[in-house]
């Protein structure tokens, strides 16, 4: 086949297999020693593959010769992969983490885009709440796995005929983390297989409505808690959100959250 039919059927350029001709790392099938065309078979397939997945590694392409002409192994190639992708996935957790740090400075910084006003006091009814828990580090959490597990949640109540109304969100101090609860209000007195019942007691608590993005809801809790503590209260726990808008969508994607209406209650001490 022709050098661009070749490119096309490897994912790669004609001139990057033009670069590897010069480096003598793949060589035409046969080249027409009147016009010059290459032409290539599906049998150089696997070598090109190798080439590009070596060169994924970040392995220089001189010592990728070496390593071909040592005929490496389908096996020592794949391993040599699998530990590259675990790197890369190492790398990609810590840059998420990294981001989420500057996007909740950032949004402590500039405060949200909401008008805060005066928090008003409220007693608290008990309420019972349905969920799992899981424990998080230190703050700023990564908070990726809070969605799915609301949604796994849902699931799981929809599965046993549970009635449930509005999500939950439980935040207490577990001393090695934050504990969180994700759940929902429901008027179940047992809990289901994967599922706990979390009894809430009645408390004095300090509310205040966060709307928008959850990735702003660290200054909406911040302003929250200067309030209580400028008013003499003081603070206690378990924290809750009250997921009383979220649409149809329980992700943490950033892009569903814009209509998102929750209800933040802080416990305090009078």
């Amino acid at each position: 086949m022709k050098i661009g039919e070749f490119a096309q059927l490897g994912q790669v350029s004609v001139r990057m297999l033009r670069h590897y001709e010069s480096m003598d790392l793949l060589t035409p099938d046969s080249v027409d020693p009147f016009t010059g065309h290459r032409s290539y078979t599906v049998a150089q397939l696997p070598r090109l593959n190798r080439i590009m997945a070596l060169n994924a590694l970040g392995i220089p392409l001189r010592k990728i010769a070496e390593l071909l002409d040592a005929d490496l192994s389908t096996t020592e190639l794949t391993g040599m992969l699998n530990l590259r992708r675990h790197q890369l996935r190492a790398e990609q957790s810590a840059a998420a983490a990294k981001l989420a740090e500057v996007e909740f400075r950032l949004a402590l910084i500039e405060g949200t885009d909401m008008s805060h006003p005066d928090c008003i006091i409220k007693e608290l009814p008990p309420e019972r709440v349905l969920g799992q828990t899981v424990v998080l580090g230190e703050p700023p959490f990564d908070t990726s796995e809070i969605g799915p597990l609301f949604g796994s949640v849902a699931d799981r109540l929809a599965e046993a005929g549970v009635r449930h109304s509005a999500g939950v969100g439980i935040y207490s101090d577990a001393g090695h983390g934050t504990e969180v609860t994700c759940g929902y209000r429901t008027e179940a007195t047992q809990g289901i297989a994967d599922l706990q019942v979390t009894e809430l007691k009645s408390c004095t608590a300090a509310p205040l409505i966060h709307e928008g993005s959850m990735t702003r809801i660290g200054a909406s809790w911040q302003h929250l808690s200067e309030w209580c503590i400028s008013q003499g209260y003081s603070l206690t726990g378990p924290c809750r959100e009250i997921y009383l808008e979220t649409g149809d969508n329980a992700a943490s994607d950033t892009s569903v959250q814009a209509g998102w209406i929750v209800e933040l209650q802080q416990p305090i001490i009078v």
